[in-house]
Formats: structure tokens, C-alpha cells, sequence
């Protein structure tokens, strides 16, 4: 017997109907015979940034702690599911799946984002075969029903998928008829979204860099005050995941904020009175610090097995020990950070921050704050792109660490000016220029990160030469990762001379120049354009 997957219809049930009404409308044209009936306590699983409802798919534990996975095609519809099994309730993260396909499919969507439950219930599913009085199995039905876990006798959503039989089209029309006068319908929204609406959820995709469109006249206190009081937003968002400690992303965002903070304050000073940026920066900067360490940790335990790799074989569990002790001491700073983030003291320190600049930033004004906002942004994107061709002419093989680092900081400061102010200009342009710097700042990352990993290995190999009882084996081994990580830095530092000698050569000097020109060009090229249109309009 075949079924027919193209005419397979889904329909709502109103949620006043009750199942006896239901099978009863049903009975009057068919024989219903009920084949399989599963009720079982479920959750719905998503990461914090809704990836799965992004890529349109939904997540389900059951309470074999198993878990399916299903697109608004086939949603619940168990004999084409994605399942991973032979989990337990700490499986989160795609790693601790086993090799499957839902295991390949959700990883490039997770990332390092955990899967939890937002939202835990009742998950009954009846399937229901309509036939003939010769025993014919005319239509399949399925009797999909959601409950609260403390209300299981009221459905927070009924519905019906009906999928015909090849052959018998007719009495497929009949069924759908049926349904229908009792009051079911198709839903206009994809299933996944129907379903979330009726359990209550709204889906709020979050990111770390929300879109900014800032007026090119509003004044520039104003707009500069605007992009802290976002970022700050964001910064809150993070926050009860950090307390959680639920995966290394949310403190990873929250620096991110704060981050994005800093350079506001730091780069765009000029609008705020002289004497409060030092203040500004200070209790900011108090924030960020406060959670160094823990950072540190999370990235050297996510990079375990890259570090691993760079060892001979037979040396790399010699290294063990080493992620046992961070593991340890991330917990330690894990607890320590929820404290301090759960505390008054935060608490009362952050909301006041924010109140700051939320309605905007009240303060005497200054030479900038009220000049219009494209006016600050050209001024200080040229001037920082300046500040990276100067340095980076001076660059040579001999030329000290330090020197390059300054460099990263200087296109750093040049990511976030054009995040903050990107849409301002033309975004063709804006792209072509964040292309050039994004690849410019991935070279610098890397070898920053070698420099900063090898000293953070210094360290604690310092630590370890000290100790009563010394590992000889963890001493060897963690000496050689020293050295695999210099030889990377030294390759990591001529890519960076060449790349820095890409970025400043004379071609993307002339793009800075026409997508970053003079702001009194701007204005009149906007008086003019709005002139035109005035005028078309009469």
C-alpha cells in the first residue's frame, strides 16, 4: 500500500473541540480503527541564538533523553526524523552526539552554542487509520496533541495530518470535509512558527551586533549615546547565561558588549565632557577585567585538541593533566564569576551605567556633541585609518612585537567605527573596505593569539618548575607546545607584513577616500538630493 506524500495536508482543530466530538464526525463516514497511541513528557530544544528556528528546524528531548529533529516538511512525523540516540540529559553541545546526521546538520548551526529546553510538556500522538467496512484503509490520519506538563487534560494545540492513500481521493475529500465542519483549518504560518505561537513562544533571535541606523544629522552625543545604551542591552541579554555558566558564548558576548562599550567611550571621547571619559573607561574597563581569567580558561580548554595535535603523538597525553587543571580552575572562576555577576554590588553598578545613557548622556556640552553625526564619523574613521597606513609603513622583519600588536588595537578601533556608522555610507563600498580590514585583522588575531597563548603557557610552566613535585612529563611536553606555538608565531608575523602592506597600498587608500569623503560634500549632496525630490513631488 502506498501513500501519497504530496497530498499530505496538515489542519488545525479549534481548542474548544473535544476528542469524543472528534472521533465521533469521524465515525459518521468511516470505520476508525486507532493503531498506535504514544503519550509522553517532551521538551523543545533550541540554543540561545534560535540557530535550529533560523535554518527552520526544531529539536525534541524525549524521555529516553533521545532526540528528534524536524523541518516544517515533516514535523513530527516520527519515520522521517533526525533522531540521536544513545544520549543522556548532558548531552548539549553537537560534540557530545555520536557520528549521525543530525549530528552534521546541527553543528555548523551551533557552533559552540548549548541545546536547552525552552519549553517542556506532554506530547501525545495517535494514529488513526480511517476504512471501509471491508477493513480498506481508505485514509492515514495523525492526531498530534500538546499539552502543559501541569495541565495534560487541555490542549495547547491540536493538529491533524492527513495523508491519503493512493486510489481512494475521493474519500480522502470526505475526511478533509469533515475536519472542516468541525471548524479544523489549514494554518497560514509554517508549522514550526504555529506551533510556537501556540505554546506561547515568540522566537527572539539575538545577536551580539544588532543593526545600527543612526541618522547622519542626529547630533552626535545623542547617536554615540544611542550604540552604548544598545550595546548595553546586549551586554544584560548574556548575563543570566553567564550566571548558569550554560556554554562559553555567553561570556564570550558579554565581553564582546562591553567591549564595543569601550571603544564608544574611548574612540568617540569628544562628545562627552573631558573630565568623565577617564571615569567611563574605569568602570567599564573594571567590568571586563573582572572576567580575563575565566576567558582565558575557555579558550584554551575549547582548543584542547589543536593544542594536542601540534605534539608528537606520543607526547600528547603527557599534556593531560594540564586541561585537568584548567578544567579545575574553570570551575572555580565559573562560580566565582556567577556570584559576582548574581550580586547587589553588580548589580547596582551596572544599572546605574546603563540609566547613563539610555535617554541619552546628560552632560555640558562640548565642541562635538552637537555636530551632526556623519560629521564624527568621517572625522575619526580617517583618522584612524591614517593612524594604521603610518604604522604600517614602518613595518619591517625587524620590527618589535609590540609595534604589531599597536596595529591590531588601530584596526580595531577602525572595525568598530565602521559597525558603528556603516550605514551612513555606501554599502557597497563599506563592504569592500570591511572585506579588506576583516582579512587584515584575522592575520593580526593569529599572531596575537600565538603571542598571547605562549605567554599564558609561560606561565603556568613557571608554576609547574616550582612546585614540590614536579610533572617531568607535563614540563617536556608543555615545553614543546611553547615551541610549536613560536615557530606558528614567526610564519603568523610575515603574513602579517604582507598583509599589512596590502592594506595600505595606494588602491585602498583611494577607496577610503571616495567611500569616506568630506563631510560638507555629504550635506550638500544630501540638501540637493532632498531638493530634487521636493521638487518631483510638486
Amino acid at each position: 500500500m502506498k501513500t501519497s506524500k504530496i497530498n499530505d495536508k496538515r489542519y488545525l482543530l479549534p481548542d474548544n473541540m473535544t476528542k469524543k466530538h472528534f472521533l465521533e464526525t469521524l465515525k459518521s463516514e468511516f470505520i476508525v480503527k486507532q493503531i498506535e497511541n504514544i503519550n509522553e513528557q517532551f521538551s523543545i530544544l533550541e540554543s540561545f541564538e534560535w540557530g535550529l528556528y533560523k535554518k527552520q528546524l526544531l529539536a525534541v528531548r524525549h524521555e529516553d533523553q533521545s532526540i528528534s529533529l524536524w523541518n516544517n516538511d515533516n514535523l513530527f512525523d516520527s519515520e522521517v526524523a533526525l533522531k540521536i540516540d544513545n544520549i543522556n540529559a548532558a548531552s548539549r553541545f553537537w560534540w557530545d552526539f555520536p557520528d549521525c546526521e543530525a549530528k552534521q546538520l546541527v553543528k555548523p548551526i551551533l557552533k559552540l552554542r548549548s541545546l536547552n529546553p525552552i519549553f517542556k510538556g506532554v506530547l501525545k500522538t495517535e494514529q488513526l487509520n480511517l476504512q471501509n467496512d471491508e477493513g480498506k484503509i481508505l485514509v492515514f490520519c495523525q492526531l498530534i496533541s500538546i499539552y502543559k506538563s501541569e495541565q495534560p487534560r487541555t490542549p495547547l494545540m491540536r493538529q491533524l495530518r492527513i495523508n491519503s492513500v493512493i486510489g481512494y481521493a475521493k474519500e480522502n475529500g470526505q475526511a478533509i470535509e469533515l475536519i472542516k465542519s468541525l471548524g479544523g483549518f489549514e494554518a497560514s504560518l509554517p508549522p514550526i512558527d504555529s506551533l510556537l505561537g501556540a505554546i506561547g513562544i515568540s522566537p527572539q533571535p539575538y545577536t551580539v551586533k544588532p543593526q545600527l541606523d543612526l541618522p547622519p544629522q542626529m547630533p552626535a552625543r545623542t547617536a554615540v549615546s544611542s550604540i552604548i545604551a544598545t550595546m548595553i542591552e546586549k551586554q544584560r541579554l548574556t548575563e543570566p547565561g553567564v550566571i548558569k555558566d550554560i556554554d562559553t558564548e555567553f561570556l564570550h558576548h558579554y565581553r564582546v558588549a562591553i567591549r564595543m562599550v569601550r571603544a564608544a567611550i574611548a574612540q568617540l571621547k569628544d562628545v562627552f565632557p573631558q573630565n568623565d571619559v577617564p571615569i567611563l573607561k574605569q568602570r567599564f574597563g573594571d567590568l571586563a577585567r573582572e572576567t580575563n581569567k575565566l576567558r582565558d580558561l575557555d579558550v584554551f580548554i575549547l582548543d584542547q585538541d589543536r593544542y594536542m595535535n601540534l605534539l608528537p603523538e606520543t607526547m600528547r597525553n603527557d599534556l593531560t593533566p594540564m586541561f585537568v587543571d584548567f578544567q579545575k580552575n574553570r570551575h572555580t572562576e565559573a562560580k566565582r564569576i556567577s556570584r559576582w555577576i548574581g550580586s547587589k554590588t553588580y548589580r547596582d553598578e551596572i544599572n546605574e551605567l546603563q540609566a547613563l545613557f539610555e535617554n541619552g548622556y546628560s552632560a555640558m556640552e562640548t565642541q562635538w556633541s552637537e555636530k551632526a553625526t556623519i560629521e564624527l564619523a568621517i572625522n575619526k574613521i580617517q583618522k584612524s585609518y591614517k593612524n594604521i597606513y603610518k604604522a604600517a609603513i614602518k613595518i619591517t622583519h625587524t620590527t618589535p612585537d609590540g609595534d604589531i600588536h599597536r596595529i591590531r588595537i588601530y584596526c580595531k578601533k577602525l572595525r568598530y567605527l565602521l559597525y558603528f556608522f556603516g550605514s551612513q555610507f555606501n554599502k557597497k563600498k563599506i563592504k569592500i573596505v570591511g572585506n579588506h580590514l576583516k582579512s587584515l585583522q584575522d592575520t593580526l588575531g593569529i599572531f596575537n593569539d600565538l603571542t598571547v597563548q605562549g605567554e599564558f603557557l609561560k606561565k603556568y610552566l613557571y608554576q609547574l618548575e616550582h612546585k614540590p613535585k614536579k610533572d617531568i612529563m607535563l614540563i617536556a611536553s608543555l615545553g614543546g607546545l611553547i615551541s610549536s606555538l613560536y615557530s606558528m608565531q614567526i610564519q603568523e608575523r610575515d603574513r602579517c607584513i604582507n598583509e599589512l602592506a596590502v592594506f595600505s597600498n595606494a588602491d585602498n587608500r583611494q577607496l577610503f577616500k571616495e567611500t569616506f569623503i568630506d563631510s560638507s560634500l555629504v550635506l550638500s549632496l544630501d540638501a540637493d538630493q532632498k531638493v530634487k525630490k521636493e521638487g518631483k513631488a510638486k
